[in-house]
């Protein structure tokens, strides 16, 4: 028996000891039963089960895109189920740069007007969920996966995540460098929408 699987079951065990009582234990899931790793990269035993046997799914980055050719083209990340608008100055008609409040409407009001891709939830995404998409193994900018995200622009992307000591700025997300910073909601910045998943 391997380590992560004797880890696993201590934590299943222990947690439904824990919630034998509440009303709806199936709530509550350990698909995967996934930790995070440790980059460990040395073998300490001659058997399987050490942290450097398992490849790191979170640092390799799996994409699939629906309906390439054409209008309302999605590109899924298969690590986070997001699902994302492909190209959006092609795909969804973004030309160029907006305001925040800009880029706010088209995601919540044109995108779902529209029911892009059959979907009526797309919305700007938070910091967090555009900082996951940045490939910072990208040899040149934009850094991102090209194939995955064509015709992205090496600039600035905005975030529904407003910068909490000033209102008046919210971030946004530089693809040139991969970095996320703030700014002026007033100025301008790209789009790109995302959703739940599939």
């Amino acid at each position: 028996m391997n380590i992560r699987f004797k880890l696993c079951s201590l934590l299943i065990f222990s947690f439904m000891s824990v919630t034998a009582h509440a009303a709806d234990v199936s709530t509550y899931s350990f698909a995967g039963c996934a930790f995070p790793d440790t980059n460990q990269s040395g073998s300490y035993t001659a058997t399987f089960g050490e942290d450097h046997d398992y490849s790191s799914s979170v640092s390799t980055m799996s994409f699939t895109i629906h309906n390439p050719v054409g209008i309302s083209s999605v590109t899924v990340d298969n690590r986070t189920g997001l699902m994302w608008v492909t190209n959006p100055q092609t795909d969804a008609g973004f030309k160029g740069a907006q305001t925040w409040a800009s880029a706010l409407t088209s995601c919540t009001v044109t995108l779902n007007g529209m029911a892009y891709a059959g979907y009526m939830d797309w919305r700007l995404p938070n910091v967090r969920e555009l900082m996951s998409i940045v490939d910072y193994g990208a040899a040149a900018a934009p850094r991102i996966n090209t194939t995955a995200f064509p015709g992205t622009v090496s600039s600035y992307y905005w975030t529904s995540t407003t910068y909490v000591p000033s209102t008046l700025y919210a971030w946004h997300v530089y693809f040139s460098f991969g970095f996320a910073d703030n700014n002026l909601k007033t100025t301008s910045a790209y789009v790109r929408c995302v959703r739940g998943g599939p």
